[in-house]
């Protein structure tokens, strides 16, 4: 995501929280090789989509995994002021 591609992966804890379905990436469900070979060759076929998902990934990580923002959550559960 944070080099600005999109992602495919299995529609599994984890995993799919990363991924928007249509948005910045394809989920599959797991186990199902020809689903994962369908969402490979459908982002290999189409330039246009591969370009609009990773520049949508690239903002979803910035969004949320932002070092300033994760720091920020991880010093308020401990308690401590950023």
């Amino acid at each position: 995501m944070a080099t600005g591609r999109p992602v495919v992966t299995t529609d599994s804890p984890g995993c799919r929280k990363t991924v928007v379905d249509g948005e910045n990436g394809l989920l599959v469900p797991v186990r199902n090789a020809d689903a994962l070979a369908a969402a490979m060759l459908k982002l290999a076929r189409d330039p246009a989509l591969r370009a609009r998902m990773g520049a949508a990934s690239l903002q979803l990580a910035r969004e949320r995994y932002d070092v300033y923002k994760v720091n920020e959550v991880i010093f308020g559960a401990m308690g401590l002021s950023g």
